[in-house]
C-alpha cells in the first residue's frame, strides 16, 4: 500500500507531526505511488523516476518560511520530453518493404 498523506494540509502542527507528514510524503515518492486523502476519498497518484524539484528558504524577522515544490509529468518521461521538443510521432515503425 502507498505511504498515505492528506490531500491539503495547513494549519499548526508539532515539529514531529510536521515531520511525519514529510516522511510519508518521501516513502509514497520511493515507493513510485503516492496515496493522497480528502476525507473520505483516497486517490493513488504515480510518481516518475524523473521530477523537477523547487526548494526555496526565506528567513524573516518573524518567521522562517520553506517552500517545496515538486513536479513530474504524468506520463513517462521519455514522451513528455519528446512532445515538449516537438519530436511526437516523429519516428515511425520501420515498415518492411513489399516485395
Amino acid at each position: 500500500m502507498a505511504s498515505s498523506v492528506p490531500i491539503r494540509f495547513r494549519g499548526q502542527a508539532r515539529r514531529d507531526a510536521a515531520a511525519f507528514y514529510l516522511t510519508q510524503l518521501a516513502k509514497g515518492i520511493l515507493s513510485g505511488e503516492l496515496s493522497v486523502q480528502s476525507g473520505q476519498d483516497e486517490m493513488v497518484v504515480a510518481t516518475s523516476e524523473f521530477m523537477s524539484l523547487d526548494i526555496e528558504v526565506r528567513q524573516r524577522k518573524r518567521a522562517t518560511r520553506v517552500d517545496v515544490k515538486l513536479r513530474w509529468p504524468r506520463g513517462p518521461l521519455i514522451r513528455a520530453a519528446a512532445k515538449k521538443r516537438g519530436l511526437a510521432g516523429a519516428v515511425k515503425p520501420s515498415v518492411p518493404a513489399e516485395e
